[in-house]
This record gives structure tokens, sequence and C-alpha cells, in this order.
């Protein structure tokens, strides 16, 4: 009997007498067949540890039979005749087994003791959970990512984006489907030489194969480095294909598989970029599927971008207040963010909840509901609904007919 272990989708096999491993992934089944990709290796110091990979059905004793001769000629082990067939029948069941049972089913009562939600950047990014970041094409989603990553991989406390962090540095790895290497560099070697970091690493990597179908070397270099999160730049391409129900419902599955892992997605924005309410471009399910989204706007001011981060979606807590960076540029470069109050900007305000709206209004001189109403072009039932409950929570207060924030009342 062999060792084995079960790794999510890939299963691993090893016989410590024979110095023997054998290794199952890509499980895919149809009506009549269940295949994978089968690959034995060997621990022999005088053996290539290499042996065989090779596409495998699993439900026949055909194709046993047939590998089973060949690997009596590929691996022999002094003074013992290997049981091929009984090797390949084992791994074979063991396989479809765990297979089939899948996740086990866990007992959750009202008395389990449940932790504190964790994130790995705090508002923006829940840990182990998917966070998606959606925009416009150049709202600064790219640098934000760079800096996201710098953040976590120093790690920076008290660093200028006003994010929390986590205690010890994280590695993280950047796949990118949009650009190639030499793009993140400058965009890293300008923010370390002008925020003066120092020395910085970031993991990176090239893809070109949906997410899906290259999610075994994908797994096999997150365990290589020990990365407990990714950055996927862009969602829109890593999908591979078309942006429907379909499409939404594989990469979700698929970041599913890569347990213990934060992943941030950036993703494109619908084609009605006019549009106040703004979504990600594709099916509904790119929103449903992540459990942390925002939505980038950016502002060109000169040498520098303003950007503003809007939380859309929040499953997990209630939604963040706004985020708001500026990053300065010099010869086309980031090479600092700063903290920048999105209230700032008359733009950033529109696209805010009516609370933040109303708030942002009054915190000039006091006004009625009609005036707020019409100011901000929403409805006085809104307007009402909206002082009501900022009253009872002693933020706002009506005095004649008017309203202001408590803070300018006596």
């Amino acid at each position: 009997m062999p060792e084995f272990t079960n790794r999510g989708s890939k299963y691993l096999f090893e016989w410590q007498e024979y110095k023997l491993c054998a290794e199952v992934s890509r499980i895919s089944q149809n009506h009549d067949s269940t295949k994978c990709q089968l690959l034995f290796t060997t621990t022999d110091p005088d053996c290539n540890p290499h042996l065989l990979q090779t596409r495998f059905n699993l439900e026949s004793s055909r194709a046993r039979s047939e590998l089973a001769k060949d690997m009596l000629t590929r691996y022999k082990v002094k003074d013992q005749t290997l049981d091929w067939k009984a090797i390949l029948e084992y791994i074979s069941i063991k396989s479809i087994r765990e297979s089939e049972q899948g996740e086990p089913v866990l007992l959750l009562t009202s008395e389990d003791e449940v932790g504190a939600l964790e994130y790995l950047v705090k508002p923006i990014a829940p840990l182990y959970k998917p966070t998606v970041l959606f925009g416009d094409p150049g709202a600064g989603k790219s640098q934000l990512m760079v800096a996201l990553n710098m953040l976590i991989s120093l790690p920076w406390s008290n660093n200028p984006m006003r994010l929390g962090v986590p205690a010890k540095p994280v590695k993280a790895l950047i796949l990118d489907y949009e650009a190639d290497p030499d793009d993140i560099r400058r965009q890293l070697t300008s923010l370390v030489k002008g925020m003066d970091i120092g020395y910085l690493d970031l993991n990176y990597r090239r893809c070109s194969l949906p997410l899906a179908d290259d999610l075994e070397a994908i797994k096999n270099h997150i365990e290589a480095i020990g990365a407990t999160c990714i950055f996927i730049d862009s969602m829109s391409l890593a999908v591979g294909g078309e942006l429907g129900s379909k499409e939404a419902t594989a990469y979700f599955r698929t970041l599913r598989q890569l347990k213990d892992v934060t992943s941030i997605s950036l993703a494109h924005t619908n084609k009605n970029r006019e549009s106040k309410d703004k979504t990600i471009l594709g099916s509904v399910l790119f929103e449903a599927g992540a459990r942390s989204v925002w939505e980038v706007r950016g502002e060109e001011d000169d040498d520098a971008l303003n950007i503003a981060l809007f939380q859309r979606k929040a499953n997990l807590s209630k939604k963040s207040q706004p985020l708001g960076y500026r990053i300065t540029y010099e010869n086309d470069l980031p090479i600092s963010i700063s903290w920048f109050d999105p209230k700032s900007v008359p733009e950033f305000v529109e696209r805010m909840s009516n609370t933040q709206r109303i708030l942002q209004f009054l915190k000039d001189d006091p006004a009625s509901e009609q005036t707020i109403a019409d100011a901000l072009n929403i409805t006085p039932v809104i307007v009402r609904v909206t002082l009501s409950r900022l009253k009872k929570k002693n933020v706002a207060i009506k005095v004649d007919n008017k309203w202001g924030l408590v803070t300018r009342f006596p």
C-alpha cells in the first residue's frame, strides 16, 4: 500500500520500498471514461527520476494492461518484480473514488467559535477570498496592483495608502495576461525609487493559456514560491473566451481549487463608459462569484492621476467608505502613491452613495430637504429617509426647516 496524499485536484502516491512515486492530475470525465494525466517518477539515485508522463483512462482495464507491460521495461527494482497491474488498479480505483467523493460535509453549529473576518489588505481584499477591481483602461488598476503587492511583500504597516496589511511578509504571484515583464518592472523600479523603499522583488508570470487550462502549472508555481496571493491582470483575458455565465462560473470554480490563496482579479468595465452605475464587463456572475468588488475610477490632473475606489459589493461585511489615492508621475512612470480625499473631486462624489453625497453636501452649510434633492438630483423621499437615518445615528440634526451636521450646531 502506498502513502497517499490528496492535494485537491492532484493525488500523490508513494511506494517508499520501491522508490516509486505517481501523480494523478487533470481528471476529466465524460459519459464513457475518466481520464487523467499520470506521471511516474523515482527517487532511486541510479535511475533517471522521470519515468513516464501520459494521458491515462482510469476506467479502462485494457489501458491498465498495456501500460503495465510498458512499465515493466521502463522501471525495475533490484531483486523484486513489481506487480504493475496491481499498482495501476490501485491508482485507478483510489483516484476515481477520491474524485467522486469531493469535499467532505461539515457540521456547523450556532456554538462554533468564529474569529473576526481577516484581510490580506484591509478593507480591500478579505483573506483567502476572491476580490475583483474593475474600471476603465487607464484608471490606474495596474499601478494599484503593483502597489498592493509592494505593501504585503514588505510588509509596510504605516504605508501612505492607509491600508491594513499582514504582520509578516506575504509572497504573491502576478499572473499577467495583458503586458510583459518589462512593463511591471518599470512600474516597480520607479515606485521603489520614488517612495524610497529600497530593494524589493515581485514574483511575475506571463500567461497566455486560459486560467482553467493552466491551473496545474500555476499551482506548481504557487507551491514552489510559497505564494498565498495571486494577482490576475486581467480577468477578461484569463477567462479565455466569451464573457458569459458559463465562462464566469468556470473562472470562479477554478479559483476555488486554489485553497488558502487570496485572489485579486483586475477586470474591465462594461461598454457604456459614461454610465454612472458601471459594472464588470460580461456576465453578472463575474460580480456574483467575488466576495469583494471595487470600482476604480481615474481622473487625470497635470502630472498625476487621482483614483477613487468604490466598493460595489461586500458579502462579508458592510461596504467600506470610498478610498482615494494620488499617483504622481515622472517621465510617464509612477513614482509615488499617496492618500487622496475622493470627496475633493466632483466626478468622484457623483459616484458615491446617497448617504455619502448628502453628508458631503451638508459639510458646508445647512439646507432644506428640497434644496438637497434638487442639488443632488435625487427624490425628496430618499433625502427624507436618509436624513432620518442619520438623525438616529446622531450625525444629522434638523433646525427649523433645514438639516445640518451635528458638529455645526451648538
